[in-house]
């Protein structure tokens, strides 16, 4: 699919409106009213690794944008977002998920970010909502099952910090829960939920109650989930197939969502930018390593320099895409990471320097 330079402007600043105003009781909330937000994981530095075939190549800008629209389920990131700006499926998702009502949704936000601390790492939460004294942030997770513990913990600190004005007591804060919908299981334990309780080391008996809640469901693990409704919503995520009234409903909407031609231009528009990005870097590469194997004269010498000039040049090519990305601002800085292959500092170095540039 292919859109022309005028749709394509007309789409950045809708995807921007989108992404920064969200409706809440009928009011607009204004794009300042809620911090900005970046999907955050360890450091990947230390994960890297630049492997010599070129595999790595073909798995430089894998994630969320590289299936086709046709292909995209429910588990997917994008189509996920989409379906639960829908109030009621939220909420009725959520008391499936957990044993509680939920009462009247006050705010609603689908990819949310949140900057906690200036020139601190940010996270990006799938969705993002409040309902009179309490919070919610729900994660779809596909894939990478490490330090999950960990992302659950920053991401709770981080949404306290983001959503506290000054001088708030204590008592104040409001009730957090912290759940990842899991494909895999993120514990290797068999079973479809983990919940996660705190208690005293030296009591365990007795409750630490700070009012923090993370849960993780193994949706691979669906058919031994004791209650038939959450059994038909893991089920759903992990295969697709609808067994109950909720997942029916959930199948009718992915339906529906695979009509909507605007989000299928939003969902394409970023396809074809990331699929020109990672061919950009394949040539830029290819072309490199060659010049730099020619240079060494024997075979040994044409390897390595094949080797060096793909590193080398998926890295300045990746240096500019990542600028492209940080200026567009539809990718999340981890996400940015991931696709040009650079680590998460570097993403955030890039960043500093191009809000330098606008002042």
């Amino acid at each position: 699919m292919s859109i022309t330079t005028n749709e394509s402007d007309k789409l950045k600043k809708e995807d921007k409106s989108v992404m920064s105003e969200k409706k809440a009781d009928g009011q607009v909330i204004p794009k300042d009213s809620v911090a900005d937000l970046e999907d955050v994981e360890e450091n990947q530095e230390e994960d890297y690794e630049e492997d010599d075939d070129e595999e790595d190549e073909e798995n430089i800008y894998s994630g969320q944008f590289s299936k086709s629209w046709e292909e995209l389920t429910f588990s997917d990131n994008f189509l996920f977002c989409k379906i639960m700006e829908d109030e009621e499926i939220c909420r009725q998702l959520l008391e499936i998920l957990l044993p509680i009502k939920i009462g009247e949704i006050r705010y609603l936000s689908t990819e949310k970010e949140f900057h906690p601390t200036y020139k601190g790492r940010s996270i990006r939460l799938d969705v993002f909502l409040k309902d009179s004294n309490r919070m919610f942030d729900i994660e779809i997770q596909t894939s990478d099952y490490k330090k999950l513990a960990m992302r659950a913990r920053f991401y709770q600190g981080a949404m306290d910090v983001s959503t506290t004005k000054k001088r708030t007591k204590f008592s104040k804060l409001k009730e957090s829960y912290i759940l990842f919908l899991c494909k895999g299981d993120p514990f290797n334990s068999g079973i479809p939920v983990y919940t996660v309780k705190q208690t005293f080391f030296e009591q365990p008996d007795k409750p630490y109650d700070d009012r923090t809640h993370k849960v993780f469901y193994n949706c691979k693990a669906y058919e031994v989930a004791d209650d038939e409704d959450l059994k038909g919503l893991l089920e759903f995520i992990q295969t697709n197939r609808a067994s109950t009234a909720f997942s029916h409903k959930l199948e009718e909407n992915v339906k529906l969502a695979k009509k909507n031609s605007r989000w299928e231009e939003e969902y394409m528009y970023f396809s074809d930018v990331l699929e020109e990005e990672k061919d950009k870097v394949r040539k830029i590469a290819r072309k490199q390593g060659k010049q730099e194997g020619l240079a060494q004269g024997r075979q040994e010498g044409i390897t390595l320099g094949k080797q060096e000039g793909r590193i080398e040049g998926a890295h300045e090519k990746g240096v500019e895409s990542a600028k492209n990305f940080l200026r567009m601002k539809v990718l999340s800085y981890e996400q940015i990471a991931q696709g040009t292959g650079l680590s998460l500092e570097e993403v955030q170095k890039l960043a500093e320097e191009i809000e330098k540039e606008k002042q």
